[in-house]
């Protein structure tokens, strides 16, 4: 039987673990147990009210049953307590190991897909396994041997009242498959419902600002209203399914219950039953239903589960960034080449075409152009988040694609115009950039970064939190914190994407003062649109349409008087002096 890569990774977490076995046998016991319950109290009741029924024997016969009750109690709680910790113990590693896989996936991926929708598929694939282990691993073999058992004994004491049973549980299990088809696909509807709008609700949290100055409260509202309704919808038409199940499920165990009692009380009038075997078979009446009705719930639980799980599990398909075979280490001095590079995020759409420039070892390019030109493409392309379609990268004279990915990556830092900072202190969000850095390599960072100074102010100094995404920041002290990590990082390349783009002059000051301390004895690439800012870089690349315009330095590209460097700086002189 092939088994499903979701089963595959489910067992790979719980397969060698004793709590699992112990667990199994100590439920299969106690159902054991528990199925010769009613026959001990029929045969009770049978001997009891004979004529000169022998006392001993009622005594050890309520012995028995307390014993029985009692080891099959304990042998539950037991089970229950294994459950719960191997319930824990399997999800929390799955989920670790999943956003783990998912932190793995390549940049295209995270640019295409919603947080929210990613989260909300993970988080709820995860749920459903915890309930599928809790409930249903230590419950499925026993309830099915509690079934077994119990239905054996009762075909030697009394076929005739056991067709009855047979033939109710045989009209259970279709009535289960039927409607369970018919849950598992609103099932699907409801799980892609969710993820639209918990995706959707995530994006309108984590843009409250852009939402606020746009006044689109009422619109957010509107919108997840909508999505929100849609879901409900079919959550409740989900449920309706579950409800209708529910209620003919019950209608056989009723109808069932009363045929065999009837029947049952016909045959001791007649002769033909004794009371203790008529009471026998009430208790096993409860006990076929209990554990089939168990069977019924851990069915439709797992099929729910595995689809929820199979949904989150999808992204395992998701190959991940990894070295190419061949691949090395490399101790980056810092030369940069790109030969004849092509990109496009589609095949048919060309993003770069034919770029060929070179960069020495600590020196400073930048990259010109208006925006979509493939300013950003190209930074990532240095940081291999994408491989060129055509063309080659070279690090240091070898090609990006024998480079091992740690290595190129933990060599290199970016400074982005937009810095977001984690939900915690300002203290871990430098040290992100060196995790084993000391109190004092972290302050001789941030005062090379002009943030030790604001840092201080703070009542809680460098233990002070910053807030979601940094929103307890100004821009200016954000882009400092994210100077001060960079320097920590120490890297040999650093990008500086329009670092300074979004600063008043005083914090630009600042920041500029910080970033050419930074940039020191560093290969920079820095994309910026305030041409002041790169005009004494050792490079000026311009691009348009995706192609190299121009390239050289400041004072080259100005003795171009038709140039499209020379006509961005004159326009842009011409604006700050009008200002």
């Amino acid at each position: 039987m092939k088994v499903s890569k979701e089963i595959k990774l489910i067992i790979a977490q719980i397969e060698n673990r004793r709590k699992l076995y112990l667990g199994i046998a100590a439920a299969i016991l106690a159902s054991v147990m528990v199925a010769f319950i009613p026959y001990i109290y029929g045969r009770l009741l049978d001997i009891a009210i004979k004529p000169g029924a022998q006392i001993e024997i009622i005594i050890e016969l309520i012995l028995l049953w307390l014993s029985l009750s009692l080891f099959s109690n304990l042998l539950n709680r037991f089970t229950d307590r294994y459950s719960f910790e191997l319930a824990i113990d399997v999800t929390n590693n799955l989920i670790v190991d999943l956003f783990y896989h998912l932190a793995s996936l390549p940049i295209s991926f995270h640019k295409g897909k919603k947080t929210g929708k990613i989260t909300r598929r993970a988080q709820r694939g995860i749920d459903e396994l915890y309930n599928l282990l809790e409930r249903t691993v230590f419950d499925f073999f026993p309830a099915i041997i509690s079934f077994a058992v119990a239905l054996t004994i009762l075909l030697f004491v009394e076929w005739r009242l056991s067709l009855i049973l047979l033939i109710a549980a045989t009209a259970y299990v279709l009535l289960t498959l039927f409607y369970t088809r018919k849950i598992v696909k609103e099932q699907k509807a409801m799980n892609t419902s969710w993820e639209k709008a918990y995706g959707e609700l995530f994006d309108s949290v984590i843009n409250v600002h852009t939402v606020k100055s746009a006044t689109a409260e009422e619109f957010e509202r509107r919108r997840n209203a909508k999505n929100f309704n849609w879901a409900g919808r079919i959550f409740k038409n989900w449920r309706f399914l579950w409800t209708r199940m529910g209620f003919w499920q019950q209608m056989i165990f009723a109808v069932s219950f009363i045929a065999v009692f009837v029947s049952g009380v016909a045959m001791l009038k007649a002769g033909t039953l004794t009371p203790g075997l008529l009471v026998m078979f009430v208790g096993y009446t409860s006990l076929l239903t209990s554990p089939l009705a168990r069977l019924a719930d851990q069915y439709r639980q797992a099929k729910t589960a595995i689809d929820a799980f199979r949904r989150a599990a999808k992204y395992y398909d998701i190959a991940l960034e990894k070295d190419l075979a061949g691949a090395k280490e490399l101790e980056i001095k810092g030369g940069v080449i790109f030969e004849n590079v092509y990109f496009g995020y589609k095949n048919n759409r060309r993003t770069l075409k034919n770029i060929s420039f070179e960069v020495k070892a600590g020196q400073t390019t930048a990259l010109v152009g208006a925006s979509g030109v493939g300013k950003t493409t190209i930074v990532d392309l240095v940081g291999r988040y994408y491989f060129p379609q055509k063309g080659r990268i070279l690090i240091d004279g070898m090609n990006i694609k024998k480079i091992k990915l740690k290595s190129l990556r933990s060599q290199m830092a970016l400074v982005p115009q937009e810095v977001l900072l984690f939900n915690d202190t300002i203290k871990n969000n430098i040290k992100y950039g060196n995790s084993k850095a000391s109190d004092e390599q972290i302050i001789e960072a941030t005062r090379a970064a002009n943030a030790h100074e604001f840092i201080e102010k703070f009542p809680k100094k460098y233990e002070q939190l910053v807030g979601e995404r940094g929103i307890k920041l100004s821009t200016g002290q954000k882009q400092r914190v994210a100077i001060a990590r960079a320097i920590l990082r120490d890297p040999k390349i650093l990008i500086l994407d329009e670092a300074t783009s979004a600063l008043d002059s005083i914090s630009e000051k600042l920041v500029q003062e910080a970033l050419q301390k930074l940039i020191q004895n560093r290969t920079t690439f820095v994309i910026a649109h305030r041409l002041s800012t790169i005009q004494h870089a050792d490079k000026i690349i311009v691009l348009e349409k995706g192609e190299i315009a121009e390239q050289g330095t400041h004072e080259e590209l100005m003795r171009n008087p038709d140039g499209i460097y020379r006509n961005f700086w004159e326009m842009q002189r011409a604006i700050e002096k009008v200002k």
